[in-house]
């Protein structure tokens, strides 16, 4: 069935109903910590108390009372809503994975792109995110599954091991032949925002971290990123997949002989006590 309304509403609502966080955890198929911090999420963003929580279990305060109320018209409103424009008969699903632009925008978008074919009640957004905390996107029902470092995963969540991104130095095609020591002091490092530190770790990583010392650019836009390195306006670090076609048509070279640092990755969503088979297809395309 298609939901058009916030998963922290809906989280909300099963409590209410079932009248614990266990219950709602199983009638939605998430953990009970997953509802736990939905309902908080929920809490802050409308700045009141919605549950009394006692021995006996939760109840309403007067607010929350109110905002189910809300939540009971905007159901009627969204059947009303789905039987004029749709049908009864039919039904759909919404899943959204986020992560990094550098993996979001390749490698993932198209280990999923045949899913879509197969599975056409399926509504798969794909979500880049290079500034949020992906975690706390999905502890709030803002996404089902993330791509993110195996270091920060929690343990209330699943994950899977996805092959590491591969980044290379890039640089633009105008300086080949340019000693790469006179590049590492001469030119600027460019780099998706402030505390993206990629390039530096990969300098590090190569033992050349104490030889570039001018001020970084930023550009927090792949394409126009891309253009600079073009252009000859500085050097960076770009994932393999999104390099590729750009060292294929000669715009641009990689710096210390092709080198690569990989970083690890992992796909990351809340267990679910019965997973279905779009979801679990999802799971293993997601490489």
């Amino acid at each position: 069935m298609l939901i058009l309304r916030n998963p922290l509403l809906i989280a909300f609502e099963a409590v209410v109903t079932l009248k614990t966080t266990h219950a709602a955890a199983k009638e939605l198929g998430v953990t009970q910590t997953a509802i736990t911090q939905r309902i908080k999420a929920l809490e802050s963003e409308l700045s009141m108390t919605l549950f009394l929580r006692s021995r006996r279990g939760m109840s309403l305060t007067d607010e929350g009372k109110a905002l189910l109320q809300f939540c009971l018209g905007s159901r009627e409103l969204e059947g009303q809503f789905q039987s004029r424009v749709q049908g009864e008969n039919r039904q759909e699903v919404s899943l959204t994975i986020v992560g990094p632009t550098s993996a979001i925008s390749t490698r993932i978008a198209e280990n999923v792109e045949s899913i879509y074919t197969r599975h056409p009640f399926l509504r798969l957004h794909l979500r880049s995110d290079d500034d949020s905390d992906i975690i706390e996107l999905i502890r709030r029902g803002e996404a089902d599954l993330g791509v993110v470092s195996p270091t920060i995963v929690p343990n209330e969540m699943d994950s899977k091991k996805l092959k590491p991104d591969r980044y290379l130095l890039v640089a633009s095609a105008k300086w080949k032949g340019r000693a790469l020591d006179k590049i590492l002091k001469e030119e600027r490092i460019i780099d998706f925002y402030e505390s993206d530190l990629t390039t530096r770790n990969y300098l590090a990583r190569f033992g050349f971290d104490s030889i570039n010392q001018r001020e970084r650019l930023f550009v927090n836009e792949n394409e126009a990123l891309i253009r600079y390195f073009i252009s000859g306006l500085g050097f960076g670090t770009l994932t393999e997949s999104v390099a590729r076609p750009y060292l294929e048509n000669g715009s641009i070279i990689t710096l210390n002989r092709g080198q690569a640092m990989d970083a690890a990755l992992a796909l990351v969503w809340y267990p679910r006590p019965n997973r279905m088979s779009y979801f679990e297809e999802l799971i293993r395309s997601v490489k």
